[in-house]
């Protein structure tokens, strides 16, 4: 047994409408598995969704700190320090909000609004009941201030803080 001479072969006109449509069939079989795939639950968060989680309860920390710091008896003059952040840093904390939505739609698609509602109030009641001092307003001042002078990469560095707590209410992919 060996290799047929190409000029055997005959005509290859009758077999490539064959392979044609036998590679249609299988593009319109995967097409959709592959499309289903990509938003299928997988039961975790990623690495990114963790980070982007982080970055959301950074920003909340910050945000409901400035609010409580802003007024008597601390009056740590927070509020027009977040708004310089909210400002600056608005379209960032987006970002990372919506990754962390895109993660509770795939995750829960049943029920992914109430559930992201749900935990969307539980963490912005932990921040907003956060026990308040002096050494608290002046961390949150300072984290603002710090931020506003160094850049992002503050949120990025600053949000690890809230990595086990995450870890404890998400399950983070292998």
């Amino acid at each position: 047994m060996g290799v047929i001479p190409f000029h055997r072969l005959g005509s290859l006109s009758k077999i490539f409408p064959m392979y044609r449509a036998v590679t249609i069939l299988l593009l319109l079989a995967l097409l959709p598995a592959v499309c289903f795939a990509q938003a299928a639950p997988k039961g975790c968060f990623s690495k990114a969704e963790e980070t982007a989680e982080q970055i959301v309860r950074f920003g909340l920390r910050l945000r409901e700190g400035a609010r409580a710091c802003e007024g008597k008896p601390w009056d740590a003059h927070t509020g027009a320090l977040w708004d310089q952040v909210d400002q600056r840093f608005g379209p960032r904390f987006a970002q990372q909000t919506e990754v962390r939505r895109r993660a509770f739609v795939r995750e829960f698609s049943d029920d992914a609004d109430n559930r992201l509602d749900r935990w969307n109030a539980r963490t912005v009641m932990f921040y907003r009941n956060y026990p308040v001092s002096e050494v608290y307003c002046a961390e949150v001042k300072g984290q603002m201030e710090h931020l506003l002078k160094a850049g992002w990469s503050v949120a990025t560095k600053a949000s690890k803080v809230a990595a086990d707590a995450v870890r404890m209410d998400y399950r983070i992919c292998p």
